[in-house]
């Protein structure tokens, strides 16, 4: 099988040949190759030779999964969601960037998206929060889609299959970003009829934007971030009204345009795997952090939804190279012979992972990956 069948084959829940390869691998490559974190968070060209010098050591890594075409040091710092503190430039070079929370938008900005749009806000808000003219986000717009277009051209000369087709983040998560976490809760308890509307206007919005670029690029599949606001964190009754709604919108708004969802699903999800039972079987794909129960998932999900996952941070950092090997063993025995199942890293591959580990990630899946 090519990889791209490879991965198809698994979306779809069937047994490719081997369980696909798709950690999440950005600033380690970088490391590796013996670049600082702002060499390879702002120059493109260095950061593909650090992918091509790790996929020449390891081919078995068939499916690119990066979204370095958002966290490129200049597009973050003009059209990022949340403002950034760099490598380089905010922070030492060789630090792992992050990200600034505070109240960037407040409940007047709700109004403004229902009477300007969600575009025209989130104009405002780069103008706000990053300090930049309309020029300077029109540039860095273009950007985004250029260094998108050339990952993907790189990968497939490199003989991969690129995971997405764009980038979105689903819209409540969203505006928790922006409003501020302590707020957006006060939000969903104080206007939940303002919420609502809001919520309904940028999904439409989000969802819109998100078939464009996967038309733009060729590739059927999009990357939608979603964290934080599961039932690890708020009620039922909170996620089925401000959560659950918009990704239900969001999925079938995709689906009717021939679109594949890929969840990347941030924080525990253990408590709200079953409402994924309600989307179509072969249809979304899930990726786990390693804070979710994957077993678990594996269990409610089997025969329904592809899983991505999920050795996590905590293993690859401080873990033995024989642990990430049992762990991936374990992964590849339990989820392998059932289909629907790409083994990945839970999130991204950390900055300060050990080397020995990576290694004993990448010889696990050639050593026990072929069905």
């Amino acid at each position: 099988m090519t990889p791209e069948e490879r991965l198809q084959t698994a979306i779809s829940l069937g047994k490719p040949d081997r369980v696909p390869c798709a950690p999440m691998i950005e600033s380690y490559a970088g490391r590796r190759a013996g670049l600082s974190n702002y060499e390879f968070m702002y120059n493109y060209e260095k950061a593909e030779l650090a992918f091509d010098q790790l996929h020449q050591e390891y081919p078995c890594w068939d499916v690119m999964r990066s979204v370095y075409f958002v966290f490129h040091g200049p597009i973050q710092k003009t059209i990022g969601f949340m403002k950034p503190l760099m490598p380089g430039v905010d922070l030492p070079p060789d630090s792992e960037y992050q990200m600034l929370e505070y109240e960037a938008i407040t409940r007047d900005d709700y109004g403004f998206i229902l009477e300007a749009g969600y575009h025209a806000f989130l104009n405002e808000f780069y103008r706000r929060v990053h300090k930049v003219d309309d020029e300077e986000i029109a540039k860095a717009r273009r950007l985004q889609l250029d260094i998108l277009n050339s990952q993907i051209n790189r990968v497939r000369q490199r003989g991969q299959a690129f995971l997405y087709g764009g980038f979105t983040v689903l819209a409540a998560p969203l505006l928790c970003m922006m409003r501020s976490l302590e707020q957006f809760i006060r939000d969903m308890y104080q206007v939940p009829t303002l919420l609502d509307r809001v919520l309904e206007v940028v999904t439409e919005a989000l969802v819109a934007d998100g078939i464009a670029c996967a038309r733009k690029t060729g590739i059927p599949r999009l990357f939608i971030g979603n964290a934080r606001l599961t039932c690890q964190l708020i009620s039922v009754p909170l996620f089925e009204r401000f959560v659950w709604s918009s990704m239900k919108q969001t999925v079938f708004g995709l689906l009717e345009a021939g679109i594949t969802p890929i969840f990347h699903l941030d924080s525990d999800w253990t408590k709200n795997l079953e409402y994924f039972l309600e989307f179509p079987p072969g249809k979304v794909v899930i990726e786990l952090d390693s804070t979710t129960d994957i077993f678990r998932a594996h269990r409610i999900l089997r025969g329904h939804t592809c899983i991505i996952g999920d050795v996590g941070a905590p293993l690859f950092t401080l873990g033995k190279p024989e642990q990430v090997r049992e762990y991936c063993r374990k992964l590849l025995h339990e989820f392998g012979n059932d289909g629907g199942f790409i083994l990945g890293s839970g999130c991204h591959v950390p900055l300060e992972a050990k080397h020995e580990n990576v290694d004993a990630f990448f010889r696990s899946l050639e050593e026990g990956g072929w069905l």
